[in-house]
């Protein structure tokens, strides 16, 4: 905004008296002065204000120090000459007088600067926002601090990386973003999608991805809680509406019966088709959604069911594929969960694990030593991918990623499923204290646009976390063996 700078000159007024005008000056004529004789010391008559004139009164001894010279007698060096006589100089009047311009003159230059330099910089601080905006290192106003995240994404028919995030603004509204990464091109374009629905503030948000066969893709259902009611908004551009918004809490016909109300700050976690909470009660339950085959919404689909687990209070939740095969992840045993126990350990927990040992002849680690313990409701995020070795017999291998004392996030994750290690990624460190984290791979499906089953991607570089630092979205990328910092989401 430009500034408009007042005037500080101040105008200099000429006096309204002429010096031959003067009222208590006497001009005394050449002819009328006397004679001065060599012998005698020159002698010089200064003019007497009259009285009746007071405020033209000159004050000599004030206005007019007198030099005497080496008699002691008065000198005059510097008379100023009028066309009928000599005045003395007001030295102290000019001095006055140049001290005002100065002034003046140096008052005006100092206040263009300020107003130059203010322009200037606001300039450069606007360049800059809008640079950080472009580049994706702006603090962002529209995420809430310490927001949950939840993340999702899929590869098209043409090669294309697609993925979309979620998180909640301080006004609690939940936000979304959408990446498309062309195949070949490293950089994805990022663009901000229409808000969705008002949720409880610091509200759980988990988000899973549902793909079959090709007219429908790419299905994606956000659940986020209002007043401890689990709600669901499915979003589909194929479908008219293209947003559908459900209550999960309640009308179970089976399980559970009657309504269920989400526990104190309790979390969510999806994987299509299980959406996983701590009720009231504690104890962790699986909700099951059983789509139709486009994908649609239908009555009596979703059933519940208590999975016998007792938790910490306010525990971070995760659900993890044992299988890269689509079709086993929707059977028993096709997931996990990653918990946190009452005395604030690790757990990590198959249901129907025995499925798991008849499919595998193996059974996944599920104690983590005891030594370590984590802060409770520790932000936790889970994913798999296949195996290097063999895509065929659909093995996976996990990876957990947990929130420490450090403000650094640490690596659990099995091989050969025989037990479980840990590593300290630097691209994990130096989080905010209040950071979530979000990591998922690119969602399997029985049925791709070609006909044939799309299974889960080995550590190829597509696996994606999010987490906050400096109130940042920091995007990180997994590869199998190292961690890399791609930058930060530009929050739009």
């Amino acid at each position: 905004m430009a500034h408009s700078t007042p005037s500080m000159q101040h105008s200099v007024q000429p006096s309204p008296h002429a010096l031959d005008d003067q009222p208590g000056l006497e001009v005394v004529p050449y002819n009328h002065l006397p004679e001065v004789r060599p012998e005698e010391e020159p002698k010089f008559y200064l003019p007497q204000a009259p009285s009746q004139h007071p405020e033209h009164k000159i004050h000599l001894a004030e206005d007019f120090p007198q030099v005497v010279n080496e008699s002691g007698k008065p000198e005059v060096t510097s008379p100023a000459t009028t066309e009928k006589g000599t005045l003395p100089v007001n030295k102290s009047h000019k001095r006055r007088k140049c001290w005002i311009i100065g002034g003046t003159a140096c008052v005006v230059v100092v206040i263009v600067l300020c107003v130059t330099l203010g322009v200037v910089l606001s300039l450069k601080a606007r360049n800059n926002a809008s640079n950080d905006a472009v580049n994706g290192t702006s603090k962002p106003e529209t995420i809430r601090s310490g927001s949950k995240l939840s993340a999702v994404g899929w590869r098209n028919p043409n090669g294309d990386v697609e993925r979309f995030l979620y998180y909640q603004d301080p006004q609690g509204q939940i936000r979304r973003l959408r990446s498309l990464a062309i195949k070949g091109n490293s950089t994805p374009a990022w663009e901000a999608l229409p808000v969705l629905d008002q949720a409880t503030n610091g509200t759980s948000l988990a988000v899973t991805i549902a793909l079959h066969g090709t007219e429908y893709n790419p299905q994606t259902t956000i659940y986020y809680e209002v007043d401890k009611k689990v709600f669901g908004a499915t979003i589909n551009e194929a479908s008219q509406p293209a947003i559908q918004l459900e209550d999960v809490s309640g009308g179970w016909n089976g399980g559970l019966s009657g309504d269920f109300a989400m526990g104190n700050g309790a979390d969510l976690a999806a994987y299509w088709p299980y959406i996983i909470t701590q009720p009231e009660s504690g104890h962790i339950i699986e909700v099951r959604d059983m789509l139709q085959s486009d994908l649609s919404t239908s009555t009596g689909r979703l059933t519940v069911r208590s999975l016998g687990i007792s938790a910490y209070e306010g525990t971070s939740l995760c659900i993890v594929p044992t299988s890269s095969n689509f079709t086993k992840i929707a059977a028993p045993g096709g997931y996990g969960v990653v918990y946190q126990k009452p005395n604030q350990g690790i757990a990590f927990h198959v249901p129907d694990n025995e499925t798991i040992v008849g499919l595998y002849g193996e059974q996944l680690p599920e104690t983590f030593p005891e030594q370590f313990v984590f802060a409770p409701q520790a932000p936790m995020a889970a994913f798999a991918v296949a195996r290097n070795s063999n895509v065929d017999d659909n093995l996976v291998n996990i990876y957990i990623v947990v929130k420490s004392y450090s403000s650094s996030f640490g690596v659990w994750f099995t091989e050969n499923l025989s037990s479980w290690m840990e590593e300290s990624p630097d691209a994990l460190k130096d989080v905010d204290e209040d950071s979530d984290i979000a990591c998922s791979t690119l969602a399997p499906t029985d049925l791709d646009s070609e006909g044939k089953e799309a299974l889960l991607e080995p550590a190829n570089g597509e696996v994606r976390c999010y987490f906050q630092r400096g109130g940042r979205l920091v995007e990180v990328s997994f590869g199998g063996s190292m961690w890399t910092e791609l930058g930060a989401v530009p929050i739009l």
